[in-house]
């Protein structure tokens, strides 16, 4: 996984943001990101420590700009894509409420970013 994880972080910093403008790139968003997956593809019965307190920093980056939840979903959209991890969408949905935590960005199954 961390070799994985390696690679997508190279990846993310070679393209940056893909998706316009911010003050931040994909990178910071899958470093932030990439603990959860493990919970969302159901490798993990909990969101780790790690989750959550990198979907409470992705909460403060979404507020950077008003393209910033847009932008983070993006990220996350390629990174899922990238990474081949289809998310469970109980999981998506439980994220939220397993960590006490309400989503300053869009983030489903269907990845709608533009909603």
């Amino acid at each position: 996984m961390s070799l994985l994880f390696a690679c997508i972080t190279v990846l993310f910093s070679i393209i940056g943001s893909a998706v316009g403008q911010s003050s931040y790139d994909c990178s910071e968003v899958a470093d932030n990101f990439i603990p959860c997956v493990t919970y969302l593809v159901e490798l993990e019965s909990r969101p780790a420590d790690r989750c959550c307190s990198g979907l409470q920093v992705l909460n403060q980056m979404a507020k950077i700009n008003d393209k910033g939840p847009r932008n983070i979903c993006q990220c996350i959209e390629d990174l899922a894509y990238t990474m081949n991890a289809p998310y469970v969408a109980s999981r998506i949905q439980s994220l939220s409420r397993e960590c006490h935590i309400h989503f300053s960005f869009p983030i489903s199954i269907a990845m709608d970013c533009y909603r």
